[in-house]
């Protein structure tokens, strides 16, 4: 969903109070020529001068404006946002005007009164955005300074180089989907279940570590342990037996595909299926990095970078998931590649997340691929998750 911006540049216009004034003007001009009263054409001249020197002034206080929207990294929809903008007075004398900045809606405006020369402040405002997105409203300085009789204008350019007169720099907003609900546990011993056909896999995950640099403390033996896990010396010390405790071995990798698949006429219900998978999909990958702490290859189809390798950062994540925000679906991709992965696959926890239950796709992954992939749609009964909507 993209939020385009307004195309004017600059533009100067009689505000209300202007065009009343200016009407006014004209009426008291006539009234002094067909009269022949010297002092109100006097006055009606003072009162377009008024007018003239109002657009002259106006031009200069929104001129020397500069405003830069500070990047900030994708955020979840619902999920508050902190909107930063610079404002700097590039000129030589003190201005009044507002800033505003079209990214959010309600707009956001800051008024600036006597902002000294070569000052800085900056605008800052808490938003929430409900859909997911890209937002780029652009900023416009505008001032009607000092009678405000006359507003002029001035909107950021669609080309943002380094000439020294632009307005501002602007950087789109990355909404990304909605984020459910997810039990990691759950989503591990379910994974597990899944992949019971696929021995490697199995193996992987229920993979237990008895080094002994990874002991984490000794406990009271509880029946069903095991009698090589008993640690003798602390068992004669304390007259019972004791028996080691062992931190779980690292979580596999994951390697997430995600089929946004739309017909070419989707219905509302369709469109709703894609939207719950791309939450389905994001709150997998945040809960992983979370939880489990591994890197992540997120793979879309269609996209012509299909696969991002990840470290399990905050930062990190936000960007991988960054296309997602504009995704649209399609009817039909053309199935990964193993190499489009960049690390081994045989090894990793593999899951295909589709808008569509039953998915050819994962048969065409697998066939490319030469390994499995466990499926998931947000129409299957997944009881570790709870979607957004």
């Amino acid at each position: 969903m993209k939020r385009s911006a307004d195309s004017d540049v600059s533009r100067l216009a009689l505000t209300r109070a202007g065009l009343m004034w200016v009407w006014v003007t004209v009426l008291m001009t006539g009234i002094g020529w067909y009269k022949s009263i010297n002092l109100v054409l006097l006055l009606a001249y003072l009162m377009m001068a008024m007018v003239v020197i109002n657009g002259i002034q106006a031009r200069r206080n929104a001129r020397r404006i500069k405003a830069n929207r500070l990047p900030i990294l994708p955020i979840y929809a619902g999920e508050a946002a902190t909107l930063v903008v610079a404002i700097h007075n590039v000129g030589r004398h003190p201005v009044t005007a507002v800033v505003e900045d079209r990214t959010a809606t309600p707009y956001l405006s800051w008024f600036l009164v006597r902002l000294p020369s070569r000052a800085s402040t900056t605008g800052t405002a808490r938003r929430v955005f409900s859909q997911r997105g890209s937002y780029s409203g652009r900023i416009r300085a505008l001032s009607s300074h000092p009678f405000g009789l006359v507003r002029y204008e001035r909107w950021a350019p669609l080309d943002t180089t380094s000439a020294p007169d632009k307005l501002a720099s602007v950087s789109a907003l990355a909404v990304l989907p909605p984020l459910g609900l997810i039990d990691a546990d759950g989503l591990r011993r379910w994974l597990l279940q899944q992949a019971g056909g696929d021995g490697r896999s199995r193996k992987v995950l229920r993979r237990a570590t008895t080094d002994p640099a990874d002991v984490r403390g000794v406990r009271v033996y509880r029946p069903g342990d095991s009698i090589r896990s008993i640690h003798w010396r602390s068992s004669a010390r304390r007259r019972e037996l004791m028996v080691r405790e062992y931190d779980a071995a690292p979580a596999p990798d994951l390697i997430l595909v995600i089929e946004p698949w739309l017909p070419p006429q989707p219905t509302p219900e369709q469109r709703r299926q894609l939207e719950a998978a791309l939450s389905l999909a994001a709150t997998i990958v945040q809960s992983w990095h979370r939880v489990h702490e591994t890197k992540v290859t997120l793979a879309l189809a269609g996209n012509a970078n299909p696969a991002w390798t990840f470290a399990p950062t905050e930062s990190a994540v936000r960007e991988a998931l960054e296309p997602l925000a504009t995704v649209v679906g399609s009817e039909a991709f053309a199935p990964l590649a193993p190499q489009s992965f960049e690390r081994p696959i045989a090894v990793a926890v593999r899951v295909l997340v589709s808008s569509r239950s039953h998915s050819p796709y994962a048969d065409a992954l697998a066939k490319s691929t030469g390994r499995p992939f466990i499926t998931l749609s947000p129409s299957d009964p997944l009881p570790w998750y709870h979607g957004p909507y």
